[in-house]
C-alpha cells in the first residue's frame, strides 16, 4: 500500500499485489461506494496465478483524504483526468511493459471514458459488472419507471444536502455532487456528459482505441446483461462480451468466486498477447 499524488494535489492510495513480470500488469477500479480493500481475495487469487495488481482507492473512500464532500465536490473528470494519469505515472504503473485497466461497475465505465479520451493509454481494457444505469435497459414499463423514479430520488436528495448519503441509504456509499450528476445524467439519458469537461464522450468511445472486454455476470440484478448491451452497443462493433457464471451478485463474486471471473479474462488476455 503506497501514496500517489494526484496532478491536482489530492493524495490517493493504491494497494500493490504481486510484482511485475512478463504479463501485463492489471489497474483495477473499484464499484461506486466500494473501498478497494473489499477486492482483497479477488487481488490475492490473482496475483497467486501469475498477475500484477495495483489496485486504486478511488477519492472519497475511505483510505482518502477528501472527506469533506460538500467542500470538495469532485466529479467523473477529476477521475479520469487527474486520478488516473497520476497512477499510471506512479512507479508501480510506469515500469511496467503492458498495462490493462480493469474496473468493476462504475470504474469499468471510468476506465472505458479514460481509455477513449486518450488520458491514459492502457493497452487493452475489461468491465466486470459495467453497463448503463439508464431505464432504457431495463424489461417492462414497471421496471423502467421504477428505476427512473429510483434515479430521481437520488438526484432530488443530493441537491437537498449537497451530496449523496448512500452509507445511510444503501446504494453506493458517501458521494459528492458533481460525481452524482455525472451518474444521475447517463442514468437519465443513457450517455455521457461530464461535468467541467467538454469532451464528447460518446463519440470517444465510439472510436475507442483499444481492444476491449466486457463481462457480465449470470444473475446480476443490479447491471443486468441487457445493461451492459445498452453500454456495449455505444462502443465498437469489434469490442469482445463474455458471461461469467459466479455468485449472483453484483458484488459478493469478488469475495466469493473471483477465480470464475480471473479465469475467463485470463483466457481473454491471452489471445491478446498480454
Amino acid at each position: 500500500m503506497h501514496p500517489v499524488p494526484s496532478t491536482d494535489g489530492v493524495t490517493l492510495t493504491v494497494e500493490e499485489y504481486g510484482e511485475p513480470g512478463p504479463a501485463a500488469s492489471v489497474v483495477f477500479l473499484p464499484a461506486l461506494g466500494v473501498p478497494v480493500a473489499y477486492y482483497g481475495p479477488l487481488f490475492r487469487a490473482w496475483a497467486a496465478a501469475g498477475r500484477h495488481v495495483v489496485g486504486v482507492e478511488l477519492r472519497g473512500m475511505p483510505q482518502s483524504p477528501v472527506a469533506d464532500l460538500r467542500r470538495d465536490s469532485f466529479g467523473y473528470a477529476h477521475l479520469v483526468r487527474h486520478d488516473l494519469p497520476a497512477v499510471f505515472t506512479d512507479p508501480a504503473v510506469a515500469g511496467a511493459d503492458k498495462v490493462v485497466l480493469v474496473g468493476h461497475s462504475l470504474g469499468g465505465q471510468l476506465a472505458l471514458l479514460s481509455g477513449a479520451a486518450g488520458t491514459v493509454r492502457p493497452d487493452a481494457v475489461v468491465t466486470l459488472g459495467t453497463g448503463t444505469s439508464s431505464p432504457f435497459a431495463r424489461s417492462g414499463r414497471l421496471a423502467r419507471a421504477q428505476r427512473a423514479a429510483g434515479v430521481r430520488f437520488v438526484g432530488a436528495v443530493t441537491c437537498s444536502l449537497g451530496y449523496w448519503p448512500g452509507h445511510r441509504l444503501g446504494f453506493a456509499g458517501r458521494q459528492p455532487r458533481t460525481l452524482m450528476s455525472d451518474w444521475g445524467y447517463e442514468a437519465r439519458y443513457g450517455r455521457y456528459r461530464l461535468r467541467g469537461d467538454r469532451t464528447d464522450y460518446e463519440a470517444a468511445l465510439a472510436d475507442l482505441p483499444v481492444p476491449a472486454l466486457l463481462v457480465d455476470i449470470a444473475g446480476d440484478r443490479m447491471i443486468p446483461r441487457a445493461a451492459v448491451d445498452h453500454l456495449a452497443a455505444r462502443l465498437p462493433s469489434d469490442v469482445d462480451r463474455a458471461t461469467v457464471h459466479a455468485v449472483p451478485d453484483h458484488f459478493l463474486w469478488a469475495r466469493r468466486t473471483p477465480e470464475r471471473v480471473i479465469t475467463r479474462v485470463e483466457s481473454w488476455l491471452a489471445t491478446r498477447g498480454l
